[in-house]
């Protein structure tokens, strides 16, 4: 089997993750022209960090073709939805994918989390009794705050005390009952699926393994069997199967020993000689949280400054494909304000590439640029 190098697979996952520059490809158009489009490419995107997760998706668009506010605009027209989906964390999906994606992750998931469940008393009778109560809080097109729904539930003497009140979201969201709506200031609502998204026909459990397959090595290839089944929370045979099924359309080689299947339509573009792209990812990127190993895009003596011990994943200054120091925004009275923390200096003149992504995310938010450190 042929080998790539580390520089091939950085220039196909920039290819395949839509963060280069990509010409008209046959199955798929060489620029987003929706939200949802580009949501729908990458699978599903990580969406702990709502405003990050925002600009994990306008930062797959031709700049500037979108805005930070029309982003929202695309979730509010309920063309995109935000919920518990793949490993029980928070995701934006496209909204004609958030069922289907639910039936194929939810059982493995289940059998997981089986054991957190009875740490807080919850069973199946539990939530025989708890679902319909929950049902009950939000039906007629409410949205409710956590704060709101958990008093909601008290008064139907639902117990949401401790971890029980979100192990509750986490089970009805996984069921299908519930996703967020829209947004109060900073705070989510939830409001029922089936009031929130129209019907969608059932999805057979072989053709949503093989589509989650096709998405996943399309956007996230080069990649290893064990990226695909921890990311897509899929038990292990089901994600192999999955694999096996979308073979055909892929291409595989080895890297570090492993073998990494990507899109046969994926073209990779090496960066100009010396001149290696700059750009601002967001925190819990889908470049750097969507494999299990990361060495080809960081070195492991700075991961732990991208990466902390409690999970997060900071908004990463990517350097030719490799993360080279992380940063930060935030808005002051002149606009916005952007501070860089490079691992290693920079390469001399990169102080106008710097600029530049850093001007394309102030025009993301549709904010003037104030200041680049």
């Amino acid at each position: 089997m042929a080998e790539i190098s580390r520089q091939e697979l950085i220039a196909l996952r920039l290819a395949s993750q839509r963060l280069a520059p990509v010409p008209s490809m046959p199955s798929g158009p060489a620029d987003f022209k929706r939200v949802e489009q580009a949501v729908q490419w990458m699978g599903a995107v990580q969406a702990q960090e709502y405003a990050h997760a925002r600009w994990a998706v306008g930062s797959r668009f031709a700049a500037p073709a979108v805005t930070d506010a029309a982003i929202e605009d695309a979730l509010a027209r309920r063309k995109v939805v935000r919920s518990w989906v793949l490993r029980g964390t928070l995701h934006l999906t496209a909204a004609t994918d958030l069922r289907w994606l639910l039936a194929l992750a939810a059982p493995a998931l289940l059998t997981r989390t089986a054991a957190a469940y009875r740490e807080v008393n919850l069973d199946e009778a539990a939530f025989r009794k708890i679902l319909p109560a929950l049902r009950q809080c939000l039906e007629g097109g409410q949205q409710l705050t956590r704060a709101e729904l958990f008093a909601a539930l008290a008064r139907r003497r639902i117990d949401t005390e401790g971890q029980r009140g979100g192990r509750i979201l986490y089970r009805a969201a996984q069921a299908g009952l519930i996703c967020l709506g829209d947004p109060q200031g900073k705070q989510a609502r939830y409001t029922l699926l089936d009031e929130w998204l129209p019907p969608q026909p059932e999805l057979p459990r072989e053709e949503a393994l093989k589509k989650l397959a096709q998405r996943y090595f399309a956007s996230h290839g080069p990649a290893t069997l064990a990226d695909f089944t921890w990311w897509s929370g899929l038990a292990a045979g089901e994600a192999r199967a999955a694999l096996e099924m979308a073979g055909p359309g892929l291409a595989h080689a080895l890297f570090g020993g492993d073998t990494v299947w990507w899109s046969k339509r994926t073209q990779a573009f090496a960066q100009p000689a010396g001149k290696p792209a700059l750009q601002l990812l967001a925190g819990f990127d889908e470049y750097v949280l969507g494999y299990t190993e990361r060495q080809a895009i960081i070195d492991t003596a700075h991961a732990g400054k991208l990466m902390t011990p409690n999970g997060l994943f900071r908004p990463a200054l990517l350097l030719g494909g490799r993360v080279a120091g992380t940063w930060q925004a935030e808005v002051k009275k002149g606009g916005l304000s952007i501070s860089t923390a490079p691992f290693t200096p920079l390469p001399r003149g990169s102080a106008g590439a710097l600029r530049l992504a850093a001007q394309r995310y102030a025009a993301f938010m549709g904010l003037p640029l104030a200041q680049v450190r």
